[in-house]
């Protein structure tokens, strides 16, 4: 069966316009109860439910910041994909057509076949990705087939197909460099802050905001040793949430207006807020009475959130973002220099995938060929005994004898060639033509996924 692909990326779309796109778990699960059963060819279900159906037989769709996209196979695997991928496309965009998304249409990508199955595989490695090379789409790829797999929307063919891509990711970064330098804002933060480390007297850090960038920050700061973490969130009870599951040795909440005491007591601070920024009078406010004892602000907002005159208190070193912006421009080189190998990787997956496929496909019209030929057996058999009545029961079983001898040494050859050819990849015209000539009946399941 051949896959198929819609979807919309950074690449081409806004993130704004992805957000607005994208799936929450329950619009998820509502499409998933769109793919039809068998049962819709016995009439069993109404006729509302089948004018909503899906003309689809399997789905997975990978909904993340920077991407919504949805695999898929046709209920109809025989006439042109293009009914299955109009319907796709109006799944994807049933949400984002009013206002400044009306043109959104223009910026989905459709691919099918072999190219779905190479973007699939792309992704997961890291390769489509805003962060080349990024680690957390693997495990949003793995996601999106358990949720397709809990709702009966993922089969045969999309099942393998997204294990064969987890397998690309884990590869990619096995036996590849490309996710070994930190590339990200928080993570290139987290690092040069461990590496400030020896020169601040204690290890205490305060994050001003929350959000993202805080969480991975404060998860790669605490990969590098203890540190005493405080939180100032934007909002009444959004300071706990950057905490969440780094791993924080000693984390505790902050009321907003008593930030400069907390800077007064902290060793790093990091601003990522603009709904809470830090300006240079409160810390000023916060260097008093500190002595020489040195302060280090990291600003991950781009200056969104942190007063340009703070790196001018006296005490106090502002890491901006030109400072990050080429750590991670040093990284993402490192990175694109490994993305040939990862591209290797790609496509030797891609291969296995294919010829798993083809050998599939061979076998199906193989056993196809060998059922047509006993069909004719049986059938040419019964006619001759017929025709002699008087014949007893070891010159039927000679007939039966022979006619079994001729069917199988003429379908040896045919089938030992054919089987030859698929290890030279020749295998579609060689499919293709034994069901042209024969006559056989062509089936969903011979055609292969890519």
């Amino acid at each position: 069966m051949t896959v198929l692909f819609v979807g919309v990326s950074h690449a081409a779309t806004s993130l704004a316009a992805i957000e607005r796109l994208g799936f929450t778990p329950a619009r998820a699960a509502a499409s998933y109860e769109r793919i039809p059963h068998e049962c819709i060819a016995h009439e069993c279900i109404t006729p509302g439910d089948r004018a909503r159906a899906l003309p689809l037989r399997e789905l997975v769709i990978v909904s993340t910041c920077d991407r919504v996209e949805l695999y898929a196979v046709a209920a109809d695997d025989v006439t042109r994909p293009s009914v299955a991928l109009d319907a796709m496309s109006r799944l994807l965009l049933e949400r984002g057509t009013d206002g400044h998304l009306a043109d959104l249409d223009g910026q989905v990508r459709r691919l099918v076949g072999t190219e779905a199955t190479r973007h699939l595989f792309r992704v997961a490695a890291g390769l489509e990705s805003i962060v080349l090379g990024e680690s957390e789409v693997l495990a949003q790829v793995s996601s999106a087939l358990a949720q397709s797999l809990r709702f009966g929307a993922a089969g045969p063919v999309l099942s393998p197909l997204f294990e064969s891509a987890a397998r690309v990711g884990k590869r990619a970064r096995a036996e590849t460099a490309i996710a070994t330098a930190p590339a990200s804002v928080g993570s290139i933060a987290g690092e040069l802050a461990a590496e400030l480390a020896d020169d601040l007297r204690g290890r205490r850090a305060l994050f001003v905001g929350d959000g993202k960038l805080g969480r991975v920050a404060a998860a790669a700061l605490c990969s590098h040793g203890f540190w005493e973490i405080s939180l100032i969130g934007a909002g009444d009870g959004d300071g706990a949430e950057p905490a969440t599951g780094v791993g924080v040795s000693a984390v505790s909440l902050v009321q907003a207006d008593r930030l400069a005491r907390a800077i007064a007591e902290s060793d790093l601070v990091f601003t990522s807020a603009s709904s809470l920024p830090v300006d240079a009078a409160t810390v000023r406010q916060a260097m008093r009475g500190r002595a020489a004892r040195p302060l280090v602000v990291i600003d991950l907002s781009a200056g969104n959130a942190l007063d340009s005159a703070v790196s001018e208190v006296a005490g106090v070193r502002v890491v901006g973002s030109a400072e990050l912006r080429e750590r991670i421009d040093l990284a993402i080189a490192g990175r694109r220099r490994e993305a040939p190998l990862v591209e290797t990787i790609v496509e030797e997956e891609l291969r296995t995938v294919q010829t798993r496929a083809e050998g599939s496909s061979l076998s199906a019209v193989v056993a196809s060929l060998r059922a047509r030929a006993e069909e004719i057996r049986q059938r040419e058999v019964a006619r001759a005994v017929a025709a002699l009545p008087d014949a007893d029961s070891a010159v039927r079983r000679q007939l039966e004898w022979l006619s079994v001898s001729l069917v199988n040494k003429l379908l040896d050859e045919p089938t030992r060639r054919l089987r030859a050819e698929v290890s030279h990849g020749q295998t579609n015209p060689y499919v293709d033509v034994p069901r042209e000539l024969v006559g056989l009946p062509t089936e969903r399941s011979d055609r292969p996924p890519a």
